[in-house]
């Protein structure tokens, strides 16, 4: 073979690309796919972050009443997850009627309610009871914070939370109407023709569960009442104090 030849060879193996492309990953590239995989995660994050946080502070900002967060959670929770978290807002309304600065007559208020949903905590015999509990602490914190006029809590389900106003209602085509207090979620369904999420009650006749406002009110002092929205005379302490009977 010629020099000629073997230096032509020669240049052509050294500039022919070879026949296996490489696997190995850009060094660069990495980052970036790190990058678009973890930024929308931490956009979500703190987007929960943030939110969370405007919970706490609407919170803070009404001290005198069962933290909105409380009623969020109390939606999901079954009734010992109930049951708890009324026997950790008994203990917070209690300590703030020692520590109040209201009137005499408010802070004994707030404490009758205190000490009368303790011992309906005592004993509750279910979810319709447990929301006594906190029909009561929220009349003891009303009866701190007289800044505004108190709505109850929902009549439809009183663990929805404090009402946001007073609607009419009648329970059938041809009974009384009544103003009772309902939360937002409840007052779209009425207004879309739905039934509103209601706290069920069990029935002696039947045996089955029925919405606790269908309970004859000589029975159920829940039925009797609406947990608040029905009371134009005494207040629900009072109500429940006689339901529960004289006390040990």
């Amino acid at each position: 073979m010629s020099l000629t030849l073997l230096a032509t060879t020669a240049q052509a193996a050294t500039h022919t690309p070879s026949a296996i492309p490489s696997t190995t990953p850009d060094s660069a590239s990495l980052p970036r796919l790190l990058l678009l995989i973890a930024g929308p995660l931490l956009l979500i994050a703190a987007v929960a972050l943030l939110l969370r946080r405007r919970t706490r502070l609407r919170d803070f900002a009404h001290p005198l009443s069962v933290p909105r967060s409380v009623f969020t959670a109390l939606r999901r929770a079954d009734e010992t997850e109930i049951r708890e978290r009324a026997a950790e807002e008994v203990i917070r309304l209690a300590a703030q009627t020692r520590s109040t600065t209201a009137a005499p007559a408010a802070a004994e208020q707030a404490r009758e309610a205190c000490a009368t949903a303790d011992t309906l905590l005592q004993r509750a015999r279910g979810v319709p009871d447990l929301a006594g509990v906190f029909a009561l602490l929220h009349e003891g914190y009303a009866a701190l914070d007289r800044s505004t006029a108190p709505l109850p809590l929902c009549f439809f389900h009183p663990l929805h939370g404090t009402a946001t106003r007073r609607i009419p209602w009648r329970p059938s085509e041809h009974g009384d109407r009544f103003q009772v207090g309902a939360c937002a979620s409840c007052i779209r369904a009425l207004r879309t023709r739905r039934s509103p999420d209601t706290l069920t009650d069990q029935d002696q006749a039947s045996g089955g569960p029925v919405p606790y406002f269908h309970l004859p009110p000589e029975h159920s002092v829940w039925a009797a009442t609406g947990y608040g929205s029905l009371l134009t005379d005494a207040s629900l302490t009072t109500h429940v104090q006689r339901a529960l009977g004289p006390q040990p």
